[in-house]
């Protein structure tokens, strides 16, 4: 028989379904990879070994600043905050009221950087009992208005800080995407308001 079938393996995880040893395998998967990979990050930087700027391995020299090295330029960090804010648009818009341990997602300021407030998901009550001026530094974080005209309202309406609370969330909720919430919360507020 051929050499290159061995023995069982003793446990299933001692098992390696390709033998190194058979030039097929190795022809192949190399081929593939030269196919399907492109150059690496430290290659593509001129680093690496295909590179040539320096032999020392694949590691980035000390001190080394990717940033730096990328250029760091406005158009890829408006790209980076434009396809997660979508995203985060798209999970919170499938948010319902009934949901009740569902999380609201933050989405990215403009700086590719989430409000001190809001770094991780909140659930969606947790959003709802934040202290007014947290959602005060949150609307301006995300450089949401937050003075009465935008909430639909003027100073002769003067609403009480429970409406005005009410109205930020809203605020808050549609520019996170989370539309259903936002409907609900403005029904609440709709409700309490004075005829």
């Amino acid at each position: 028989m051929d050499d290159m079938h061995r023995s069982l393996p003793t446990s299933p995880y001692d098992m390696d379904h390709r033998d190194p040893r058979d030039p097929r395998v190795m022809s192949a998967s190399f081929e593939s990879r030269l196919g399907m990979d492109g150059p690496d990050y430290f290659s593509a930087m001129g680093m690496g070994p295909v590179g040539g700027r320096s032999h020392s391995g694949p590691f980035p020299p000390p001190g080394f600043d990717p940033d730096m090295m990328m250029g760091n330029n406005q158009q890829n960090i408006d790209e980076l905050v434009r396809k997660s804010n979508l995203i985060v648009q798209l999970v919170n818009s499938q948010l319902t009221p009934t949901a009740r341990y569902a999380q609201l997602h933050p989405m990215m300021c403009s700086d590719a950087k989430f409000p001190p407030e809001f770094r991780v998901p909140r659930t969606i009550e947790e959003v709802r009992t934040m202290d007014p001026s947290t959602i005060d530094r949150l609307l301006r974080a995300y450089g949401l208005p937050t003075d009465l005209r935008s909430l639909q309202l003027t100073a002769r309406d003067s609403p009480s800080p429970r409406i005005a609370h009410q109205a930020k969330l809203c605020t808050l909720f549609e520019f996170l995407g989370a539309l259903q919430i936002s409907e609900r919360q403005r029904m609440k507020r709709t409700a309490c308001l004075p005829y």
